[in-house]
């Protein structure tokens, strides 16, 4: 399954943190951030933050609504509160503020010894309303994980290339905290990756197409 193989690759490439892989994916960024001693360009670092914003905002939903899924399905609307502040944050000092939650989610899921069999099961046993967001929340989970690999390679010399355009210089701290929110949505993710072909293919869940310009799916509680 061509799902199965890309997600496996991705997550054997973020274990071995290369920093410049893919760079052809994105127009030769890559380059630039390392080759080009003016700098990291505004435009360029302006999509890195946007799409970290995105990615991030993606896999704390995300992972919100699978932990709760796990915990109890029949309470998932009690996550609203708390996917409202997350999708309307305005900067990473705002998302940052979500950071301990997201670990401890991640890790809720990560811990299930069969993480495949029980979604499956919590899924069959949902009502329509609930199997629509479950499923929903793993195939933006699955996008989550593809933006996040991408993302992670890139943060480590975006910081770096940064300090070489005096126009970010006042931005160091919001790539550092992106790059921080990357990185540890990074190490979550292995086991939860590694699981989710296996179930998107027993709930015959769609993947999303594999881009930096996807949108995640909405979710309505």
């Amino acid at each position: 399954m061509k799902l199965t193989r890309t997600l496996a690759y991705l997550l054997a490439v973020s274990v071995m943190s290369i920093p410049i892989a893919a760079q052809a994916q994105f127009g030769g960024l890559g380059k630039r951030i390392l080759g080009d001693k003016s700098g990291v360009s505004s435009a360029d670092a302006e999509g890195f933050l946007n799409g970290a914003m995105l990615s991030t905002k993606n896999v704390m939903i995300s992972s919100a609504l699978l932990a709760q899924a796990l915990d109890n399905r029949a309470a998932l609307a009690s996550r609203k509160q708390q996917i409202d502040a997350i999708s309307n944050a305005q900067d990473f000092g705002e998302l940052n503020m979500h950071k301990s939650t997201l670990q401890n989610d991640l890790t809720l899921i990560s811990d299930r010894e069969d993480l495949s069999g029980d979604l499956q099961a919590i899924y069959e046993g949902s009502n329509d309303e609930q199997k629509k967001i479950i499923a929903v929340a793993i195939a933006n989970l699955a996008l989550g994980i593809y933006r996040n690999v991408d993302l992670a390679q890139k943060a480590p010399e975006m910081v770096k290339g940064i300090g070489r355009n005096p126009q970010l210089l006042t931005r160091v701290g919001e790539f550092k905290t992106a790059a921080s929110l990357l990185g540890m949505q990074g190490k979550g993710l292995g086991t939860i990756g590694s699981a989710l072909p296996s179930i998107m293919t027993a709930l015959k869940i769609e993947p999303l197409p594999q881009s930096e310009t996807t949108v995640p799916l909405a979710i309505e509680l």
